[in-house]
């Protein structure tokens, strides 16, 4: 687990921890990947129109996780693979739900226990609810 003095865990998906986007499935200008991993849940990334997209993102060290919080929209089956290489190479499974629809307007709130030591964690959106999905915000603890 990483904390910090304050016992307070430490979002391992952000940019201040090292953590960056390596690659994306799909771009858009106006919305690109790396706007999952900002704190800002207004900005996102979204995917453009076909399934399943994915993303991948480096941890800024290999760590032990056990927590998994998303901020989506729109997003009907999801997966979670994780990697322990030094290349983004060889994924394994960590889980694979499917969630509810909130409607257009409405962010989904999922936080998934796992238990992985992971450099590399990719997201994938299996399918959506809408043609366009969003992922709003990736924490990793």
């Amino acid at each position: 687990r990483v904390g910090s003095a304050s016992g307070v865990m430490t979002d391992m998906a952000s940019p201040g921890a090292g953590a960056s986007v390596v690659m994306a499935t799909c771009s858009d200008e106006r919305h690109p990947p790396h706007n999952a991993l900002d704190e800002d849940e207004r900005s996102f990334w979204v995917t453009t129109g076909l399934f399943p997209q994915e993303i991948v993102v480096k941890l800024g060290k290999t760590s032990q996780v056990t927590k998994v919080r998303t901020l989506t929209a729109n997003v009907r089956k999801f997966s979670l693979e994780y990697c322990d290489d030094d290349e983004p190479i060889g994924f394994k499974p960590a889980f694979e739900v499917e969630l509810g629809d909130k409607g257009p307007a409405r962010l989904q709130t999922e936080v998934h226990q796992v238990n992985c030591r992971a450099k590399f964690l990719k997201f994938v959106i299996g399918s959506g609810w809408a043609d366009f999905a969003s992922v709003h915000r990736i924490s990793v603890f």
